[in-house]
């Protein structure tokens, strides 16, 4: 059969004329021989649920788009429509044509219930589909852990649907799609399952999640048969479930250039922002920082240079006052100079930097409300991490790079100016190294920046312990200062403004509780066995069970005779409390065997970002600790 993938880059909720393009594309994709077409996730309903008391109304209306889509497509199509299931994105794919809707994971779930197997832990998620279209039998995943049920249960399907539901982050290869097939999971997915893959990647700014497209198909030897480009919209027909023809022209992979990818997905994600709530201009301040040039060249890219206006504010630094406006001029963007305001409360010193800079933001606000358009901010993640100018107030409305680290941002400098050499310098500026609380004259400002920016991603984007981070970098100073300083910038990054979604793990999704007194310290290899060996001494030890579930407190209350009501109150039992010692003692065996270090039980030397080291390296690039393989 004939699988077509429609990538198309809509405004969510907007479905009349999304229905509309839908219906024009199967048509298409039918003239094409397609026997059926799939849409991007975020296509319809975009990617997220909307507000739950609007959920029903807005349910009401998809459902109206959805029976025009089954009386009017040209061919079957596959629409996604995403909803919300106890609060969390739940997305569905209905199979829509010939005045039929057919809803396939609620039908999958149903399955399950009829057969008893929607609560048996030990089989496969229960509304993941499988179905019978064109004499193959199809199945649809919108996550990894669905495309991992297809593989780890043997599931019988010829072919696998995979609807991305994740948007692009750059240091998670698979959401690339096919844009990095070299490195990431989908060659090795098809060779496992035994199946054709036909990757379906939404494209655009839904919100300030970019999605990078890349769509693309896959025989089960892992063969690229369809592709479709990064960051563009485009419509492709592949045959699945045959043997290649002879004469076929070969469908070559993409080369995976990280920054440049990374490039164009801001690009999109920004223009797309700013379009979707229609706005056409962007106005920023230039002030010599790294952040701040980059952010001029993407808004220029995205947005055209008669789009884009700039203030050059560099109080008593000649040098990179220069840097900015040979900037301006080589991107060819309106520009001001702040020292030609000449409005009476514009009074402040170079010295008085937080007054300055805020009367620099009251102007970009008002010259944004003329031009109508937003402000932009050049702060970057390791900025936002770090609390740099926590003081200052912002008009900002969007951080473009506000997921990027510093040590990225200069990347992404480099690999710009060699499609056009925009910038004058792709150095950090003196004084933008960051400031951590202690000198690092030992080390030069861009290998310093790296290795903060280095304990930062270990700790957010992968998840590790201060401990385990220090194991790795050995600079134990470095690294409680750099995570302290991440503690107590919490407050500030509340409320302080939106930026584009390009990792797996932002600062949002890695807030701690605020005013939480509690602070991570760096500890030896024994210390989690030995608090362990504290609690398995102490459990149940000369203390009452029932005092622990509250049970008698007085010798009267002891003596007295339970009624019906206590039945199922029973003081747990003698075989209770060994489960838990036995637990415990599991724990405390695991922590000495080197289940707690980071990489199993050598000294890694180079894992976070580095590589697995002594561990075992999932297909998402996760490491497992030794003795225990992935599963």
């Amino acid at each position: 059969m004939r699988i077509g993938i429609a990538q198309i880059d809509t405004r969510a909720g907007d479905l009349e004329a999304t229905a509309t393009r839908m219906v024009a594309l199967s048509g298409t994709a039918a003239e094409q021989g397609a026997d059926l077409l799939v849409f991007p996730m975020a296509a319809l309903t975009g990617p997220l649920p909307v507000r739950e008391s609007e959920q029903d109304d807005f349910l009401v209306d998809v459902m109206d788009a959805l029976v025009r889509l089954s009386e009017e497509v040209s061919c079957p199509c596959i629409v996604p429509v995403v909803g919300a299931l106890d609060g969390q994105p739940a997305p569905e794919a209905v199979l829509v044509g010939d005045e039929k809707i057919l809803p396939l994971k609620m039908q999958a779930y149903a399955q399950s219930e009829d057969a008893g197997l929607a609560d048996d832990e030990d089989a496969p998620a229960p509304d993941l589909p499988e179905f019978e279209f064109g004499g193959m039998r199809l199945g649809v995943a919108f996550t990894y852990e669905d495309l991992d049920d297809y593989d780890d249960f043997d599931i019988d399907v010829d072919a696998i649907i995979y609807i991305a539901g994740y948007g692009y982050a750059a240091d998670d290869v698979d959401s690339a799609l096919g844009g990095d097939l070299a490195e990431n999971r989908y060659v090795a997915d098809a060779r496992t399952t035994g199946a054709w893959i036909v990757g379906v990647g939404s494209v655009g700014g839904y919100g300030t999640s970019v999605y990078s497209g890349s769509s693309f198909a896959l025989s089960p030897e892992g063969e690229l048969v369809a592709s479709l480009p990064a960051c563009e919209e485009g419509l492709a027909v592949a045959e699945v479930g045959g043997s290649p023809a002879d004469g076929d022209e070969e469908v070559l992979p993409e080369v995976y250039n990280r920054p440049l990818y990374l490039w164009q997905t801001l690009v999109l994600g920004l223009r797309d922002y700013l379009h979707k709530l229609d706005q056409r201009s962007a106005v920023l301040a230039l002030d010599g920082s790294v952040g701040s040039m980059v952010v001029a060249a993407l808004a220029t890219d995205a947005l055209g240079p008669t789009n884009v206006h700039a203030i050059v504010d560099v109080p008593g630094d000649v040098s990179r006052e220069a840097c900015c406006q040979r900037l301006a001029r080589n991107l060819r963007i309106d520009v001001r100079d702040a020292g030609d305001m000449r409005a009476a409360a514009f009074v402040a010193k170079p010295e008085d930097a937080l007054l300055r800079r805020g009367i620099v933001d009251a102007y970009l606000a008002v010259w944004a409300a003329e031009v109508g358009g937003v402000v932009l901010s050049g702060a970057d993640k390791t900025a936002l991490a770090l609390g740099e100018k926590r003081r200052a107030l912002g008009a900002d409305a969007l951080k473009p790079v506000g997921d990027v680290y510093r040590s990225d941002v200069l990347e992404l400098m480099r690999m710009r100016n060699t499609i056009s050499p925009v910038f004058p310098s792709t150095r950090l500026a003196a004084g933008e190294a960051p400031e951590v609380g202690f000198d690092h004259a030992s080390l030069p400002d861009e290998a310093w920046c790296a290795e903060v920016d280095q304990v930062l991603s270990d700790h957010i984007e992968y998840g590790r312990s201060v401990t385990e981070v220090a194991a790795d970098l050995r600079d134990d100073r470095l690294v409680e200062a750099v995570l302290a300083r991440l503690d107590e910038s919490e407050p500030w990054r509340v409320g302080r403004g939106l930026y584009l979604m390009v990792s797996t793990v932002t600062l949002f999704d890695a807030r701690r509780p605020v005013g939480l007194a509690w602070h991570n310290r760096i500890r030896a290899d024994r210390d989690a066995a030995s608090a362990l060996d504290r609690v398995t001494r102490r459990v149940g030890a000369g203390i009452g069970l029932s005092d622990l579930r509250g049970g008698p407190t007085s010798r009267k209350d002891a003596h007295k005779e339970p009624d019906d009501g206590d039945a199922g109150a029973a003081a747990p039992s003698r075989g209770d409390a060994r489960q838990v010692k036995d637990a415990l003692s599991f724990l405390r065996d695991f922590s000495y065997g080197g289940g707690f270090r980071p990489k199993g039980f050598g000294d890694a030397q180079d894992g976070g970002q580095g590589g697995p080291a002594n561990g075992f390296e999932d297909s998402r690039g996760r490491t497992w600790p030794n003795p225990f393989s992935e599963n």
